[in-house]
Parts: C-alpha cells; structure tokens; sequence
C-alpha cells in the first residue's frame, strides 16, 4: 500500500479498490459491480478511492491510522502488567510478525486484527481484577462498532468475541448490576447500529437488499465447503501443522496467550474462561474449513499480544534490565529493519525510477507490458476471466467495471453458474475492449475442462468460439508471479474486432 512501492498487484486489495471505484461511480454492490465479500471492506476502500482514485495512496493513509491504532491498543495491553520500556517492546516487535504473513497488505483480515487488538485491550483491562462489577457503556459501544465491522466483513471471525462479551454480561449478571446491564445492553446497540444501519440503507435505497442477502450470507455459505464433523476434527488436527508456517507467532505465543497467560494473570475467573475460549474457538472457526489460503491465520495473531506480554512479565521477574533512552532508540531502529526484512523490497519506486536503464532494465510492476498495452486506448474497458494479477490492471490502468462481473472470484462453476455465463454473454456483446485471460502453467495438466468444482476455468474460455469470432489476442507474456509463491503464469491480452 505505501507509495514507496509502484503498486501493489495482490489480487485481493485490487478487487476491494475496484469494486469500490465502481460503487463511488454510481454502480450498485452486488447488483452491478460484484465480489463475494462483505460489505464493509468495500466502503473502507472506497473511502481510500475517494482520498486518492488513480492508486492506493488513500488506503495506505487509513491503513497507516490502523496499524497507530493497534500498536497503541498494544502498548496500553501491556501496560496494564509493564513499565513503559516493556510496553515499548512489545508494541514494537508485534508488527514484525503480520508482516509475514499480510503478503502485500490490505486484506479484510489485517483490517480485522486492528479491531480485535483494540478490543482485546478492553476486555483485559476489566477482566485483570477480580473486583470490577461494572464495566463502562462506552467500552461496550467500542465494541458494538467494531463486531459490526466484523460481521459486514467476515461474519465468522466475530467468534471472537462472542465469550468475552458473554462473560462481561454474565459477570454483570452474577453481581446483580441490573442497570449497568440494559445501559451495556444499549451502548452496544448504538454502536453496532452507527455502522449496521448506514449500509443497510445503502442497499435498500439501491433495490439491493435481497441480493446482498443471497451474495453475502447464501452464496458464502455454500463457498465455504465445511465437511462433516468427523472431517473437521480431521482437519482441525491436521491444520495443527499450518501453525508451523511461522512456529513462533502462530504456534508457540498464541499458545501462551490463550493458555498460559489468562491462567497466571487473569484473577476474573469468567474473563479467564473468556479469554480461553475466545481463542480456542478463533482457531475452529479460522482452520475447519477445507479452503485456506497462507492470509487466513492473520486474526490469530491476536493472541501473540498476551503471548508477548507474558514473556516481558517473566523476563521483568527475573532479570533487570534498565533502558536508557538511547538504547530505546536503537532497539527501535533494528527493528525497523527487521520488519523490512519481512518484505523483499521488489516493485519499488527506487528501483523504477533511479535504478533502471538501458542496460539493467527493470519493470515497475510485472504487469506492466500488459498495462502499457492497455493504456494505448483512451477510454479503455477490460473484463478478467481469472483471478489474481489481473485484477490490479484496473488499477493501474484506471478502468472504471462497467459490468458487475468484470473479474472472476474464486468461485466455481458448481456453487455459482451465473458468473460463467454472464461473462460468456459478455464476450458474446462484446461488452468491453479488452479481456485478459490468465493460464498457471503448473496448474494445465491438472484442468478438466468440463469439471463444475474447478475455479481455473482456463481451457473453457481458452477454446470458446465466439472469444475468438469477436477478439483478436494482441499479447501474450509470462509472469513469475513473486506475490503468489513464485506461480509461473502466462496472460492473454485480448482486443475487441
């Protein structure tokens, strides 16, 4: 997302950016520009559309307000049990472990983090002592905006707080503070309501509502391809291994923090049941399913926080150490570095623009052959028969959808034909000037050209006559796609006759 870099061709930020581009140019979500996420996401993004519309520099100044927001919420989590050096630390050393795993940042699940983060600073903060009866509305209200973002985004990963809450009304309960019970009651409302009604308006001045509904909840649910409760345990098992993608960040201090920590340092017994099964659920609900991809452990680093926090308890306990505003500084600046390691530094501006030259040719992007080529037409429109880089042409090529399903999500045919056949219809209207079809080599031998379960739809558009009655191919160019684990693609420029 920064402007350090060119531009950032992860396919999923694209589709956010995109569709909202469509949304704030008077296309209806869902109805006439389309994705399968929740709703949220795409007004984020269009936000960012509106502070910069010809690249990401506007989601890059809201996701840099989010991540202060977070490191905030996790130095005052680690106040609550440290002196401010430890805090430091630890607010310090957090972002290094997203950074492996964001790939190119700006997914739904980074944004979801932030709001777990802030929230889990509050839930700490009234559960650490066994004396607090009641807990302040304006907390609650935090939290019923943030469970709003989160279920208009990915409605699953709200089992996150589902025990905490719980636990603080149950806590409530238990004690007899009636009162402070309807005034949570309604603070969580309001907040909720702050971000749930504005959207629902959205959709029901748009005629949209039903098909919001079908998209979101209906479609989504049969997307998610949850086995049998025998397979998911399988699953849940096996997946233990997933955790090994990074075993100090996914692995070892989550399990401190959900066990470990609540434990020694959680004195309400509900709040410590809370936390725990808060964090066992998160990993249910993040790993049972049959579909994963490398992002989606993202809102388990929730847990390192604690993790964190109580390994800076122990080395507190047991050693001394005095820090000096210098050595602050110093620790602030290896890590610094440290976190850049996590990123090669590929697609930068310094590479663009000072390194390059007739001898050392560099490109800005690695769709940029096919971005140079689309941008020859003035007003061009483009529809992409895949997914992944093709999606970020739009953005560098600033093509406005001007059909609902102008990319192609990773649905198959089986769960949703009227994606294929509006697109095939497309092609037949020759709705727009260009068409990009991508092939993964690797993948080739593997197609069954009339399997309904494949997402890689290749061979069918590949060999669709009427694709080739009304386009001619214009450019063909092969891309080591260094986002996607290094995939060997090979993309097809399409032209309308």
């Amino acid at each position: 997302m920064s402007p350090f870099y060119v531009t950032n061709e992860w396919s999923d930020p694209n589709v956010y950016f995109n569709v909202a581009k469509g949304m704030v140019n008077g296309r209806t979500l869902y109805t006439e520009v389309f994705d399968h996420k929740g709703p949220f996401i795409f007004f984020l993004y269009s936000a960012g559309y509106i502070i910069s519309n010809s690249n990401f520099f506007g989601m890059f100044i809201i996701e840099l307000i989010s991540w202060l927001l977070m490191s905030y919420s996790i130095y005052l989590t680690a106040r609550l049990y440290l002196g401010k050096a430890g805090s430091f630390f630890t607010a310090l050393i957090f972002p290094s472990f997203l950074l492996k795993l964001m790939i190119a940042g700006g997914s739904a699940e980074e944004f979801i983090l932030v709001g777990e983060i802030i929230s889990l600073y509050l839930f700490v903060r009234y559960f650490k002592d066994k004396g607090n009866f009641s807990h302040n509305p304006w907390c609650m209200f935090v939290h019923g905006i943030i469970c709003s973002m989160v279920i208009l985004t990915k409605i699953n990963l709200i089992m996150f707080w589902f025990f905490p809450l719980l636990g603080i009304f149950i806590n409530l309960l238990s004690n007899k503070r009636y009162k402070n019970i309807i005034y949570n009651l309604l603070a969580y409302l309001a907040g909720f309501a702050l971000v749930a009604i504005p959207i629902i308006l959205y959709f029901y001045v748009n005629n949209a509502l039903e098909e919001a509904y079908n998209t979101y909840i209906v479609l989504n649910s049969k997307y998610a391809k949850v086995g049998s409760l025998t397979e998911v345990l399988i699953l849940l098992v096996t997946k233990i291994l997933y955790l090994f993608l990074d075993s100090f960040s996914l692995f070892l201090l989550p399990i401190i923090g959900i066990f470990i920590f609540p434990v020694n340092f959680i004195k309400n017994t509900i709040g410590r049941w809370s936390i725990i099964l808060s964090g066992i659920t998160l990993y249910v609900i993040i790993f049972m399913s049959k579909t994963f991809f490398y992002y989606y452990p993202i809102p388990f680093l929730v847990f390192d926080v604690l993790g964190l926090v109580c390994i800076f308890i122990y080395i507190k306990k047991y050693a001394s150490i005095k820090f000096t505003s210098g050595m602050i500084a110093s620790f602030f600046f290896i890590f610094f570095f440290m976190c850049l390691s996590q990123k090669r530094l590929t697609n930068t501006w310094l590479e663009y623009k000072i390194l390059n030259s007739k001898d050392f040719k560099v490109d800005g992007f690695m769709t940029e052959r096919l971005s140079d080529e689309i941008k020859k037409s003035p007003h061009p429109t483009l529809l992409n028969l895949g997914f992944g880089l093709g999606n970020s042409l739009f953005t560098t090529c600033n093509i406005v959808p001007n059909v609902k399903f102008f990319l192609k999500p990773n649905l198959p045919f089986s769960t949703f034909p009227e994606l294929r056949n509006d697109q095939t219809e497309y092609i037949r209207q020759k709705k727009t000037e260009f068409i990009v079809l991508p092939c993964r080599i690797y993948n080739l031998s593997k197609i069954k050209e009339n399997d309904p379960n494949n997402t890689d739809e290749f061979l069918y558009y590949y060999h669709l006559p009427v694709l080739k009655e009304n386009y001619n191919l214009i450019k063909t160019d092969t891309i080591k796609n260094d986002i996607d684990n290094n995939a060997l693609e090979v993309y097809y420029l399409y032209k309308r006759k």
